[in-house]
């Protein structure tokens, strides 16, 4: 009799532990708070609150992505408890948390982290004739740590050879920056940087270059007895490219005669009688 009577609190112990185990506890309050942008490693922070929130009650919060589903596992501390979950992609992001029996469910919308150097610059040509109906356009695609685009604005330099620096400020629209670089009038080297946040890219260069051949001098006289032609230029007054592929159109006692020529240093030698009159020079099409 004396043994049963001490079985029955042992008995009452057990049950009380039972009661009070993580299953068996209130559902808890859940926030969701993203990083701040300037993080590097971008961050959710999964708070449960509960007054009778158990230590060590098992949390898992799992992440869906498109590239998969990312989870993390931790014990719960009594009363409140913060999981801190590192993310990788970034836009709109389902959700599953879960503590002891309790499920949460929801989207969330993930920033990109601030962006890294260097910026690499995508331009349009390496070379490009000064008057070129479309100038070439500089495409950029500022990426963050984790490889997702970031969206800050982008500050481009444009520094022409004729001396004009060109500042815009390009927003970042369907995962790319880009705008047209405008070459001005004068050839040579045009350079090109961009900058955002604390993100620097390489220097872009394109060769700006003489257009078509449109104006010429002569032809008249030159060593030799062979004719040549002088003050070849494109549009812009712009002394064309040697070895620019060119014909020479005129006439001949009444006849119209195109004569082929190659420009050199700014001159056209020919290899027969160029024709007289009015010169009309243009570029050789094929």
């Amino acid at each position: 009799m004396r043994r049963a009577h001490l079985l029955f609190p042992l008995l009452l112990l057990l049950a009380g532990a039972c009661s009070r185990a993580p299953s068996a506890f209130n559902r808890p309050s859940l926030s969701v708070t993203p990083s701040t942008r300037e993080q590097v490693t971008p961050t959710l922070a999964f708070t449960f609150s509960g007054a009778d929130l158990p230590a060590g009650a098992p949390v898992t919060v799992t992440l869906f992505g498109p590239a998969g589903e990312t989870t993390t596992r931790a014990p719960a501390r009594a009363g409140q408890f913060t999981l801190t979950v590192p993310y990788f992609r970034a836009g709109l992001t389902p959700y599953l948390a879960q503590i002891g029996p309790h499920r949460f469910e929801g989207r969330v919308t993930l920033w990109s982290g601030p962006p890294v150097t260097p910026l690499t610059l995508k331009v349009g040509a390496r070379g490009v004739r000064v008057n070129r109906p479309r100038p070439p356009a500089l495409v950029l695609h500022p990426l963050d740590a984790q490889g997702n685009v970031t969206d800050l604005p982008v500050r481009v330099l444009i520094e022409r050879p004729d001396g004009v620096t060109l500042r815009p400020v390009v927003p970042v629209r369907h995962l790319t920056a880009w705008t047209f670089l405008p070459p001005g009038r004068v050839t040579g080297l045009l350079r090109v940087t961009a900058v955002t946040g604390d993100a620097a890219g390489e220097v872009g260069e394109v060769d700006l270059l003489p257009g078509p051949l449109v104006t010429a001098r002569g032809p008249v006289g030159a060593a030799g007895g062979l004719p040549r032609v002088g003050d070849l230029r494109d549009g812009f007054g712009n002394r064309v490219v040697d070895g620019e592929a060119t014909l020479l159109e005129g006439q001949v006692d009444g006849w119209n005669v195109q004569v082929p020529l190659t420009p050199v240093a700014g001159e056209a030698v020919g290899t027969q009688g160029l024709p007289g009159g009015r010169v009309r020079a243009e570029e050789l099409r094929p």
